[in-house]
Formats: structure tokens, C-alpha cells, sequence
């Protein structure tokens, strides 16, 4: 199957750059976090400056190639014919997915991702799903130019939204403030499920032999490149994040507040 549709330039551009903008961050994030698991000294010797850290060029540069992998490969899948087939469940594509939604849980299942969990503010861990908000947009913007169907805006089945938006709120006043453990949980929670939703709705309204949600037109528009990278890179960064705040939580004993 292809796309009937040519996208515009800025919704090209918009799905390119915010992937590769999410690289960046990872890798500035893996950077500062590894900075400070090298620096930080034996508890029997921690001073005044212990919260002093480094940034580490080679975790970064790590981070960075993997990615980088990572985004080539979606990029591949995103140019092959098997990917836009649909007649088997689930479909080629999504198979690529559900293997790169694997690898990310065990990613952060880690000691990497211990490390950047434990050395990353619970702020900004929470902050960094605020992304979440332009991608919507993005999708919105594909709805309008007819490449996406509305299902899988916040007009039909999508409310990702909202985890962006309370993500922004959340960081901002956490930033300075306390912040209850069980607020963040929740949160977490909520994020979460609705990030499976949107997913669910995504394979679920596919031209396959067990769609679920019937649709005006073909919802393929995700496996095609540079679209593919909405489920390949910006889904699993938002599965990442999620991950990391619950390592983050259960890493603290059980307190009624905690300081950022």
C-alpha cells in the first residue's frame, strides 16, 4: 500500500526534527547522568562539593551512536514494501516496533538505565514528556492535510495530550517545590496508559485481518518515513521516560513528599 497524500514540507520537517531533538537530549541526559555516577564519591568520603559532577563524553557518544542506529534503522524499515503491507497480524512494520518496544524495556530494566534514572531529577524526567505536546500537534496537522485519520488525533482516540500538558505543569512546579511520590505515580500511570492507547489505537485501526476500529481511510500513514519515526522513536522515548520515573520512585523508600 502507499500513501495517497504528499505531505507538506513543515510536517516532513516537523517529524524529522523533533525525533532527532529527543537524540540530542537522551544524549545530553546519558552524559550528565554517567558525569555523575563517575564523580560521586564513597559514602564515607562525601564533602560540600560532592554534588559536583562531570559530563561523560563517552557515555554520551555511546548514547549517541545508538541512537543514531536507532534511527537509521527506522528510517530503513521506513523505505521497504514488506513494512507497507498489511495482510498479516500484527503487520511486518509493527514487528519492528514491538522488537524496538522490547529492547527499550530492557534498556531500562539495565544498570544504564538505573543510571540515568537515579542520577536525573525527577523534575526533568517528568519535564521531558512535555514533548509529547508537539507531537500532537503534528498529528493534528497530518490529520488536516488528510495523511492520518482522526482516530488517532486528540479530536478522536488520542488524549497523549494530556500527559503533556500536566507533564509541563508538574515540572515546572516541582522544579522548586515538593512534590508528593503519589502524585508522580499517578501521573506515571496515567501517561502510560494513555501512551498504550494511542498505540492500541494505532494497530487496531490498521487494514488488517483483526481491525477492530473501522476507519474513512487506511491507517498506514506510521510506517512510512519520516512518520515511521512517531512509533519507532518518539513512542519508545515516551515508554523510556515512563520506565525511568518508576525506577526513579521504587529506588526511594516510601516517603509522603520528597524534594526535586
Amino acid at each position: 500500500m502507499e500513501l495517497t497524500v504528499s505531505p507538506s514540507n513543515s510536517l516532513t520537517i516537523g517529524f524529522i526534527v523533533l525525533p532527532i531533538t529527543l537524540v540530542c537530549w537522551w544524549t545530553w541526559a546519558s552524559g550528565r547522568a554517567f558525569g555523575v555516577e563517575s564523580t560521586r564519591p564513597p559514602p564515607d568520603r562525601v564533602t560540600q562539593n560532592s554534588a559536583t559532577s562531570l559530563f561523560n563524553s563517552k557515555a554520551a557518544a555511546w548514547t549517541a551512536a545508538l541512537l543514531v542506529i536507532w534511527l537509521i534503522f527506522g528510517a530503513f524499515v521506513g523505505h521497504q514494501d514488506w513494512a507497507h503491507t498489511f495482510n498479516t497480524f500484527p503487520p511486518s512494520g509493527v514487528r519492528a516496533f514491538i522488537a524496538l518496544i522490547v529492547i527499550t524495556i530492557i534498556i531500562a530494566l539495565t544498570r544504564v538505565g538505573k543510571t540515568l534514572a537515579h542520577n536525573t531529577p525527577l523534575w526533568l524526567l517528568v519535564g521531558f514528556q512535555a514533548f509529547r505536546i508537539p507531537v500532537e500537534f503534528l498529528i493534528h496537522q497530518a490529520y488536516l492535510e488528510n495523511i492520518t485519520i482522526i482516530e488517532m488525533t486528540y479530536l478522536g482516540r488520542n488524549f497523549d495530550i494530556i500527559t503533556g500538558l500536566l507533564a509541563l505543569l508538574i515540572a515546572i512546579y516541582a522544579y522548586k517545590k515538593k512534590v508528593s511520590n503519589k502524585v508522580i505515580l499517578a501521573w506515571n500511570i496515567l501517561g502510560l496508559a494513555l501512551l498504550v492507547n494511542v498505540v492500541a489505537t494505532g494497530v487496531m485501526s490498521m487494514p488488517h485481518n483483526f481491525q477492530l476500529i473501522e476507519t474513512d481511510k487506511p491507517n498506514i500513514w506510521v510506517m512510512f518515513f519520516p512518520f515511521i519515526w512517531l512509533p519507532f522513536v518518539l513512542v519508545c522515548s515516551a515508554l523510556f521516560g515512563h520506565l525511568l520515573i518508576f525506577r526513579y520512585l521504587l529506588a526511594r523508600k516510601p516517603k509522603s513528599h520528597h524534594s526535586i
